[in-house]
């Protein structure tokens, strides 16, 4: 008889590869690194991480769920403790100013997001669920702040909250991407003139 294995212990594997995986892709990059290399990394048998993963596609979905997860979490929080729609539109574009890409720290994560986000590109089915992904979660984040702005006569009544929130995005993946690919990309100050440039188009 095989043994009784704990939900718990599963978690605690499944973690063990995420991280050896996210190890392996900041190294070398997202398409270099192979399954042997996240065998190497954690010391897990390949067969035991195909019983958790069935592709190196699959393992690296994982991580965006869990960052986007932790992500909701953060924003949630902080998004509870404003006391408008305009402090909470602040609220998240001061969490990515404090998490500048040029940064040592966050280098290795943007260049690993955007190299998957282009190889999703070719793959229809990744390319759904990182579209479902940026849809259900940060479009819809922006729209009720939006609306509840709108709503509160914060902000102009006539825009359009779900293409204002593609605005939004595209702002801030924007700058994030130009800070990722050039040397001495001034991202904070950027950002910060978006930032006005935006809240000033918004309110009403």
């Amino acid at each position: 008889m095989a043994p009784i294995v704990s939900d718990e212990y599963k978690e605690m594997k499944r973690q063990e590869i995420l991280q050896s995986a996210h190890a392996c892709f900041a190294k070398k990059g997202f398409e270099a690194s192979t399954v042997d290399d996240i065998v190497s990394h954690s010391g897990i048998s390949k067969g035991a991480i195909y019983n958790y993963f069935k592709s190196k596609d699959e393992i690296y979905l994982a991580l965006m769920e869990g960052q986007t997860n932790e992500s909701g979490t953060k924003f949630t929080r902080g998004i509870a403790k404003c006391e408008s729609a305009l402090e909470k539109l602040n609220f998240l574009i001061d969490a990515y100013l404090n998490n500048d890409p040029n940064a040592e720290e966050n280098k290795d994560q943007a260049l690993v997001h955007y190299e998957f986000r282009l190889y999703s590109t070719r793959k229809p089915e990744l390319k759904k669920a990182l579209t479902d992904r940026y849809q259900d979660f940060f479009v819809t984040l922006l729209t009720d702040i939006i609306e509840e702005g709108q709503a509160a006569g914060e902000f102009k009544k006539g825009i359009e909250p779900k293409g204002y929130a593609d605005i939004f995005w595209a702002m801030v993946n924007g700058v994030t991407l130009q800070a990722t690919i050039l040397n001495a990309y001034h991202y904070k100050d950027i950002l910060k003139e978006m930032q006005t440039m935006f809240i000033e188009k918004l309110k009403a």
